[in-house]
């Protein structure tokens, strides 16, 4: 792992280096530099989820530039996570076998949170995805290559659910029925966001992709969001993508990983309203009137395409995520279901925070 890592131009030699964080798709490790000189992010990326890595380093160079100017011209407080790169002058380093790694920066004296505790921490995080949005966004989405096909088109995720629930049938347990059934009930809403697309009432924009709660760093002392990170699936998509993923992960107390407490997953009413707010502060200079209507659909949808994403990978024999004991997948289908199921039974609050909200 040291030959690896001296193969990037780093600023000292390397100290140390040990396994961070808690990702379902990358290997990730800190790299601690000799003589105080900080730590870097070094990261094995899976080429079976991202078939294209240079793509990614492409995309990933070309934002962090972008939001480094944003930076300096507006004199924000954020830092921008940048990618080091190799002593041949690539963004990344391959090996023979096609192994692909990269560097980047660490953002240091920060702190991210798998599941969220306080109204605060939920306004910055919804602050801090309004701005990146603000700001990604003055390079137009073309700009970016698609990293993923299909990522985050709700429709593709239950067509391939479908196709996994006949060759893994024999898998499946009384425990799964309510996923099944949940399923089932909701397979007419599956394209609300793509028809909103279709009809130009949302537009493409450019998205992180994956502004879950633990992508967003937090300051140690001021508590105050200052950072996003995990760039890999910026990409042309809907806003309505990430506002409804960074709230699904963000709004559920016991977090993505309840295992067999699934049943105890809730959604938080009252972080929902803090996050949203936070947002718009940002949002509110781009996002049109018809695009509030939506944002529940977003919110449901999100959540219930992120269960059918799990249960896939449950079926086709865990392919996609990491998982560290045989059902996971499954636990993680079903507390994003419950969780689906609690945004529903909410929805009429959910929608009177929206409209109150788009009111101030």
């Amino acid at each position: 792992m040291r030959l690896i890592a001296e193969n990037f131009s780093l600023d000292g030699s390397v100290e140390s280096i040990r396994a961070h964080g808690s990702g379902n798709i990358n290997d990730t490790y800190i790299v601690t530099l000799s003589e105080e000189r900080g730590h870097s992010i070094l990261q094995r990326v899976n080429t079976y989820v991202f078939p294209e890595p240079e793509v990614v380093m492409d995309n990933m160079d070309r934002a962090t530039r972008h939001l480094e100017q944003c930076v300096r011209d507006d004199a924000l407080a954020w830092q921008v996570q940048q990618v080091i790169p190799a002593k041949d002058g690539r963004m990344y380093w391959k090996e023979e076998d096609g192994t692909f790694w990269r560097m980047i920066s660490f953002i240091e004296n920060s702190e991210s949170f798998d599941a969220i505790y306080t109204h605060r921490q939920a306004y910055e995080l919804g602050y801090a995805l309004g701005m990146f949005h603000q700001h990604i966004n003055r390079l137009r989405s073309e700009t970016f290559k698609t990293v993923i096909e299909g990522f985050h088109i709700s429709p593709g995720y239950l067509e391939a659910f479908d196709s996994a629930k006949v060759s893994g049938s024999d898998r499946l347990d009384v425990e799964l029925e309510f996923a099944l059934l949940f399923i089932e009930e909701h397979r007419r809403d599956i394209a609300r966001l793509e028809e909103g697309k279709a009809l130009g009432v949302l537009p493409v924009r450019t998205i992180h992709g994956d502004p879950k709660a633990n992508n967003i760093m937090f300051d140690k002392q001021s508590g105050t969001a200052v950072s996003m990170i995990d760039l890999d699936t910026i990409q042309p998509g809907l806003v309505h993508y990430d506002i409804g993923d960074c709230i699904r992960s963000s709004c559920n107390p016991l977090g993505e990983e309840p295992g067999t407490e699934w049943r105890e997953t809730l959604f938080d009413l009252e972080s929902y309203r803090h996050l949203l707010r936070g947002y718009l502060v940002w949002g509110k200079s781009f996002l049109h009137k018809e695009e509030y209507d939506y944002i529940y659909d977003a919110i449901f949808l999100m959540t219930f395409e992120l269960g059918l994403r799990f249960l896939t990978d449950y079926l086709r024999g865990d392919i996609y995520y990491k998982v560290h004991f045989p059902t996971q997948n499954k636990y993680r289908a079903l507390t994003q279901f419950k969780l689906a199921s609690e945004i529903e039974k909410h929805r009429t609050k959910i929608e009177e925070v929206i409209k109150e909200l788009q009111l101030l």
